[in-house]
């Protein structure tokens, strides 16, 4: 259940910045680099941050 959770607040992260980049005025190909750059980004740092919360609660449980 927690990790749908998180599933969601990563989707629901990156259609929000892909939609904010498509309305703020700029050209076509800029913000469809600029959403690929941030979604690839909002990944990383979010595989890194389950990764950490994955290891503490192993070392929690050991």
């Amino acid at each position: 259940m927690r990790t749908s959770f998180w599933r969601g607040v990563l989707t629901g992260s990156i259609i929000g910045a892909a939609i904010s980049m498509m309305a703020s005025g700029r050209r076509g190909y800029i913000s469809k680099d600029a959403v690929s750059s941030g979604a690839r980004e909002a990944k990383s740092r979010a595989h890194r941050v389950l990764r950490g919360v994955s290891k503490s609660v192993n070392d929690l449980m050991k």
